[in-house]
């Protein structure tokens, strides 16, 4: 895993991801309601409340942001203060029902790893999203290889070491959409990406629905429908992904 020496350090990371999701116009605009889960300083939810468009000249979008954490006392004023912006002190496990209107798009970075029961926190995520509203999560995985070296950590609150297939099933079993999705997961990286849009499929149960349910009702992509065929189960090591980048990725750890 990794922790972030400050909260300068975290939002230069998920600026990585701001920056390319910056330059699609159609996207953007098709949002109006953003969440901001885990805010933290509050540094992301900033760039999201003061985001332009790339018109000449440019135009504010206005998002309305809603910002969550457990801990505001932590958000800079400087986003806080901003009219656009409306806070929440709340534990992102409970976050779904809080906001009072469904969002279009949910920016998770660096706090799913800390969510103590995530299929049911994803389960009231869903809940609170438009259909077609995208999820957007970044988080380090407790365990992966780097360089040939297996390395595990173990932060406080940290209780699960996810992968990008049980994440996968997670999103899927909740109702979302990981055929028409983005993941990332690069080699000697722990950092998990995904981009995922809410379908108008309800959430199922997780104890009753399968790989095979999942592929039936068409919330699996292909490399990951043709490997629960052939094999039964999903091998990490058989799926194919595509990322914001629109290239393909085969995550190999």
């Amino acid at each position: 895993m990794v922790q972030f020496r400050n909260a300068e350090a975290s939002h230069a990371h998920s600026k990585e991801v701001l920056e390319v999701l910056h330059g699609y116009d159609s996207f953007l605009d098709s949002l109006k309601y953003v969440a901001d889960f885990g805010c933290g300083a509050g540094l992301d939810t900033q760039w999201w409340a003061n985001l332009m468009t790339r018109d000449d000249p440019p135009e504010p979008r206005n998002y309305t942001v809603y910002s969550i954490d457990k801990n505001l006392s932590r958000m800079a004023q400087s986003a806080a203060s901003l009219p656009n912006v409306y806070t929440f002190q709340e534990d992102i496990d409970n976050a779904g029902h809080i906001i009072p209107r469904p969002v279009d798009f949910i920016w998770c970075h660096d706090v799913f790893q800390y969510v103590t029961n995530p299929l049911a926190s994803l389960k009231l995520w869903n809940e609170q999203m438009t259909v077609n509203g995208m999820l957007m999560l970044m988080f380090p995985q407790a365990t992966h290889y780097a360089y040939n070296r297996y390395q595990a950590h173990s932060y406080n609150g940290s209780y699960y070491n996810h992968n990008i297939v049980n994440l996968m099933y997670m999103l899927a079993v909740n109702g979302f959409d990981c055929r028409d999705a983005y993941f990332l997961k690069e080699e000697n990286d722990p950092w998990l990406y995904a981009a995922v849009y809410k379908s108008n499929i309800a959430p199922m149960d997780p104890k009753t629905t399968s790989w095979y349910d999942l592929a039936d009702v068409g919330l699996l992509n292909d490399s990951v429908v043709d490997c629960v065929n052939r094999f039964g189960y999903v091998k990490q090591e058989e799926i194919i992904t595509a990322w914001l980048d629109k290239d393909f990725h085969y995550p190999k750890e």
